[in-house]
């Protein structure tokens, strides 16, 4: 099996293990997890001083056939439809191996994605700043992951080693809300100024789960 897509799901903490198991059930031969928080805001939650929920990552590489496969199970078996029950989304990837170059198929960029996701790597403590940024400038809401080394493996999707201490924070937006979103952190989180941070922008091919308000119709819970 040779990836072609890079497979996130963000889901209560203790779930993305059973996710996991499913996706090995079907033939993929691993994945990863991390811990993170998520950061859509609550009026209740702030009342009780609770402003981050436990959430889990996973991160799969898969082949389109077996993406379509992931994104039924989502929607018949972890109900991730519903509001509150998580996001999953799938980003183009190519696999590099040292004795065949890259593998699988080149990501069409003639056909923009109608989704991105906004990743920003910067020091520890500060993603959530960088959320209340970017919540100002039209996110609906994001994952934040502490990274520690070791924590993310070095065969990531770009070739960046994320060093201990720090904030990784994931934003799924619509393309049209993305430039806006992403100058307001680049200019609010000072990213042009060297060791401050990174922002990266991936075309997400796929998503279920994104809500938001009525007015702005479909979009992002997480």
């Amino acid at each position: 099996m040779i990836p072609d897509a890079l497979f996130f799901a963000v889901v209560d903490r203790g779930k993305a293990g059973d996710l996991l198991h499913w996706a090995q059930d079907k033939g993929v031969s691993g994945g990863t997890i991390f811990q993170g928080e998520g950061t859509n805001p609550s009026p209740i939650l702030n009342f009780f001083g609770i402003s981050e929920i436990h959430k889990e990552v996973l991160m799969l590489g898969v082949t389109k056939e077996l993406s379509h496969q992931l994104f039924t199970a989502m929607k018949d078996e972890f109900k991730m439809d519903k509001r509150y029950k998580g996001i999953a989304f799938v980003v183009p990837f190519r696999q590099w191996l040292p004795e065949g170059g890259q593998q699988g198929e080149p990501y069409d960029r003639t056909k923009p994605s109608p989704f991105v996701c906004l990743m920003v790597i910067m020091d520890k403590g500060k993603g959530e700043i960088c959320m209340e940024i970017a919540r100002k400038a039209g996110a609906g809401g994001g994952t934040i992951v502490h990274a520690h080394g070791a924590g993310v493996p070095q065969d990531f999707y770009f070739p960046l080693l994320i060093e201990p201490q720090k904030d990784l924070l994931m934003i799924i937006a619509s393309r049209l809300q993305a430039p806006a979103i992403q100058e307001a952190i680049y200019q609010g989180m000072s990213l042009d100024q060297q060791g401050n941070g990174i922002i990266l922008t991936l075309p997400v091919l796929r998503t279920i789960g994104l809500y938001q308000p009525r007015n702005t119709r479909k979009g992002g819970r997480r």
